[in-house]
């Protein structure tokens, strides 16, 4: 078993006394590809053996070590081709300041943007090969549309219009969206990062807009606290625990899991506005990683959704359909 490793910073252990509770984490993303991409492969291999008997059922990879190979390629795009300052300004122009929400692209502004659509085709390119061939197909023919329908289908996604796009290709699209939007977030360095106040009312990232991926209980030093993790650009913002992350109530909070009372991915539910979001307690096993165990985990969703409570969060992995 890999041993735990983190993405986030460790806290300045120069500065004296009771640090503040930071309102934004931005990720170490080389660190944050590299155990999102072990996690699957890991989370995979589980999945594969045989109860009792520790040998896989099969040798063929499944979806979660394809998930894999989509988070290598981009950790491949960050070393290889990473994003410039000059590249990073459109989306800077739209990141919430923590005054104001981030704005949403226009098809013109990612039509405009290159680097995401390169990323998209590298990454079709490079993983058709291990897909059946029907689906790969159809993403080879996506890869060489112009520009303007390619922008198209992406805002339809940033606007959270998830049915105009078919599920498979909103993968692939979504990677190279999140691996522009991560570098560009983190290249416009976000006031809030610096300390100022930032808004995180609602489940939405304070930075860019998007639904995040779900939340997460640190552990280390920062023990306890809870950040929300967005499931576009990566970045981690603080939220009260025991408070609903989409309407902020207090009252009807309940917590879900199929173990004990103390497990480490639970379904936290309102009662108020009938949202949900998935919980991974790093403090309770350091290994969690939010979308890999998230996809692991939609049994679990499955069950919350049957006691008709609504999905709050997005897994890049797991579009719905």
């Amino acid at each position: 078993m890999t041993s735990f490793f983190s993405d986030i910073p460790p806290l300045d252990k120069t500065v004296p006394g009771v640090q503040a509770i930071e309102p934004i984490i931005l990720p170490r993303l080389a660190v944050l590809y590299r155990r999102r991409a072990e996690r699957l492969r890991q989370l995979e291999q589980q999945a594969q053996t045989a109860t009792g008997e520790g040998e896989p059922i099969s040798g063929r990879e499944g979806y979660l070590g394809f998930a894999a190979r989509v988070v290598d390629e981009q950790a491949r795009l960050l070393a290889d081709a990473p994003l410039s300052a000059e590249e990073a300004i459109p989306v800077s122009a739209l990141l919430g300041d923590g005054l104001s929400g981030a704005e949403r692209p226009s098809v013109a502004m990612l039509a405009r943007c290159a680097y995401w659509q390169e990323a998209f085709r590298g990454i079709v390119e490079n993983l058709s090969p291990f897909m059946p061939e029907p689906a790969a197909a159809g993403l080879v023919d996506l890869m060489y549309a112009d520009r303007s329908e390619l922008a198209a289908k992406a805002a339809a996604l940033m606007a959270g219009d998830y049915a105009a796009v078919d599920a498979g290709r909103s993968v692939f699209l979504w990677a190279a969206l999140s691996v522009f939007w991560a570098q560009a977030v983190a290249l416009a360095t976000p006031h809030a990062a610096q300390g100022e106040v930032l808004e995180t009312g609602g489940a939405r990232c304070p930075c860019c807009g998007a639904p995040p991926s779900g939340g997460l209980v640190l552990t280390g030093d920062r023990e306890g606290l809870r950040y929300l993790q967005c499931s576009l650009c990566e970045t981690r913002w603080h939220k009260v625990r025991a408070t609903c992350s989409v309407c902020g109530g207090t009252d009807h909070v309940d917590y879900w899991s199929f173990e004990t009372t103390d497990a480490a991915i639970q379904g936290e539910t309102c009662g108020d506005c009938h949202g949900y979001i998935k919980i991974f307690r790093q403090d309770r096993e350091p290994a969690l990683e939010v979308v890999a165990d998230d996809l692991a985990s939609l049994g679990l969703d499955t069950a919350l959704e049957q006691q008709d409570f609504v999905r709050a969060t997005l897994n890049p992995f797991a579009f719905p359909v």
